[in-house]
């Protein structure tokens, strides 16, 4: 027997919390308990809505719908895909104090354009995930490639307003941590909404500077892993360091960066900057006397033009340690694969991925590696969170299935 008439009757309760106007039906033809975007404007709709979740025992996503959500284990729950852009006012920004207090449902680049007009910035880079809403880069830890201008996610974050699985709300006090105990903001920076809805955060501002990218050419892997694991045991400690070699079908972001055939792996640097007291000169002395020093055109991102954008990356990213990565790049000797990114670089290692659809030995010698090393035990962290989200969400109602 259809369930249609439960799936109506969640609708009429849903218009009383939102305007019709911010519910969108979903998944026509679903014969299940019916899916909604939802669309808060406010905190209190926020909260009303996962009252009401947690009362009808409903699945709540914050990613859009698939067409298995219509099915088993999903199919008899009504489900809503919540979406924030309607919450992206700004509540306060104090230059005195370098803090900006706003809704989470504003983009990157809104976010970024405003305090451009003041001569501010985030510590957050804008791109690439510009369209990307604050509450979605601080929830997946988007910014990982590149790291926060400034420092790590966490010091970037004073704190954060989040919205639990039964509806209550608390919001952090933006104290030194010394002061209030443990900083439970943490747990929500990277959870993927597995235990709460970040609705606003208050964030660090620093004045605007302009971002300094370093780019050489190597001959192969070898090359380029020996002068970033050097530099990185000489303490020059860049803000961020990734290898590079084009995609196949990226041949005009190849010649406009300056790789050549006897050059083919780009290394990207970029250093902490004079703001941050560390002068460019130390990194740039170090990589330029190893490498070939390449002069990209000014105000190009080289980044772009080289890898599918990261958003749409689909292939397997893995955490080698340098000693993998040395073998690796021994094995491989000068046949270097179209499409490899390694990205993350710390004196421990490095993340390496090869882009999908890449074919040949190099990129298959590649994967076996990436496949070798991608089991692995679960952490004393993944425990911890599985336990959190058995007590904070025991109904299983935020992003359920994920994790």
């Amino acid at each position: 027997m259809s369930s249609r008439p439960h799936a109506v009757g969640y609708l009429d309760e849903l218009r009383q919390i939102v305007p019709t106007e911010q519910i969108e039906p979903q998944l026509d033809g679903d014969e299940g308990g019916g899916s909604w975007a939802v669309e808060p404007a406010t905190q209190v709709e926020l909260v009303e809505v996962l009252r009401w979740a947690n009362q009808r025992h409903a699945a709540v996503f914050t990613r859009h719908p698939r067409r298995s959500d219509a099915q088993p284990p999903f199919s008899r729950r009504p489900r809503i895909y919540l979406r924030g852009r309607r919450m992206k006012r700004v509540k306060d920004l104090d230059v005195v104090s370098g803090t900006i207090t706003v809704q989470s449902g504003i983009t990157m680049a809104e976010l970024d354009e405003l305090l451009g007009e003041r001569s501010f910035t985030t510590g957050f880079p804008t791109r690439p995930w510009r369209q990307e809403s604050l509450g979605a880069v601080l929830a997946a830890a988007l910014d990982a490639h590149w790291g926060p201008r400034y420092g790590a996610m966490e010091s970037e974050v004073v704190s954060l307003g989040v919205v639990f699985p039964d509806g209550t709300a608390a919001g952090g006090r933006g104290a030194p941590r010394r002061a209030v105990g443990p900083d439970f903001d943490r747990l929500f920076l990277g959870s993927r909404g597995r235990f709460g809805i970040i609705y606003e955060a208050t964030l660090r501002i620093y004045p605007s500077a302009g971002r300094v990218a370093l780019s050489y050419a190597a001959p192969d892997l070898a090359t380029a892993l020996a002068t970033v694991h050097a530099g990185l045991l000489a303490g020059l400690d860049p803000r961020a360091v990734e290898i590079v070699t084009p995609a196949p079908d990226r041949e005009w972001g190849k010649k406009r960066v300056g790789l050549t055939a006897q050059n083919p792996v780009l290394v990207l640097v970029e250093p902490w900057g004079p703001i941050a007291g560390r002068p460019v000169s130390w990194v740039d002395d170090h990589f330029a006397e190893k490498l070939v020093k390449l002069e990209p055109p000014v105000g190009w991102n080289v980044h772009e033009g080289l890898l599918p954008a990261p958003r749409a990356w689909t292939a397997p990213v893995v955490a080698l340690s340098w000693r993998e990565l040395e073998a690796l790049a021994a094995e491989l000797g000068g046949d270097v694969p179209a499409g490899l990114w390694l990205v993350r670089c710390s004196e421990h290692g490095g993340w390496l991925s090869v882009a999908a659809g890449i074919e040949g030995q190099a990129a298959d010698t590649v994967r076996a590696a990436l496949v070798a090393h991608s089991v692995q035990k679960p952490t004393m962290w993944k425990r911890i969170q599985d336990q959190l989200k058995a007590e904070l969400d025991p109904k299983d109602i935020l992003n359920p299935g994920l994790g």
